[in-house]
């Protein structure tokens, strides 16, 4: 009976260590999987919001006045066709809400860098996660993750930028990429 517990024991304990190994290295990403996060930010952004950009865009546009209070406008317009449904986005992880080394609310942006060194992305490409219920880790800003959960639609408005979107029920999980894969802002490396 001893040698059973000990077996027991044993077993339950490498269980828990294969388990946390598991959490700690993250989701090793395929091809596949970045094209169907790609999808998921670009469903954020409702059908012909940004048809007025010109398929001939030349640089100078850039600094045209009308043109980026179109860009301005476009970036505000959210889908409300998304509101109940399931999603699984990769992005990067903006605090809200920290307490200790767990966070309750954050946004998720697409590129690492976004609201800190370099100004916040677009109301349809921001989303406020909420884990109040389970707290997630805080990861370094650069840390790339996954998120799946329901959406909500609507906008909420926070020091740092404002979201279009709500993920309640939200999984997390941290994504391994190389250095090199990570998305990041021209000038948003900070102390990178």
């Amino acid at each position: 009976m001893i040698q059973i517990a000990r077996l027991l024991a044993t077993l339950i304990f490498f269980s828990l260590i294969t388990a946390v190994n598991a959490v700690a290295s993250g989701y090793e990403a395929t091809e596949e999987d970045f094209v169907r996060w790609e999808n998921a930010w670009d469903s954020l952004i409702p059908p012909g919001a940004y048809d007025f950009v010109p398929k001939d865009f030349y640089f100078e546009l850039l600094f045209n006045p009308t043109f980026q209070s179109q860009l301005d406008e476009a970036g505000r317009v959210i889908n409300p066709l998304l509101e109940g449904q399931s999603i699984e986005i990769a992005g990067f992880m903006v605090p809200i809400e920290v307490r200790g080394e767990k966070v309750s609310q954050f946004l998720l942006v697409p590129e690492a860098g976004q609201c800190i060194h370099v100004p916040p992305p677009p109301l349809n490409q921001t989303l406020l996660v909420d884990t109040t219920t389970i707290p997630t880790p805080l990861r370094d800003l650069y840390q790339p993750i996954i998120v799946s959960g329901r959406l909500s639609v609507g906008t909420q408005s926070f020091e740092i930028a404002d979201s279009g979107y709500s993920l309640v029920a939200a999984e997390i999980t941290t994504l391994n990429l190389g250095e090199e894969m990570i998305p990041v802002v021209p000038g948003a490396d900070g102390d990178r």
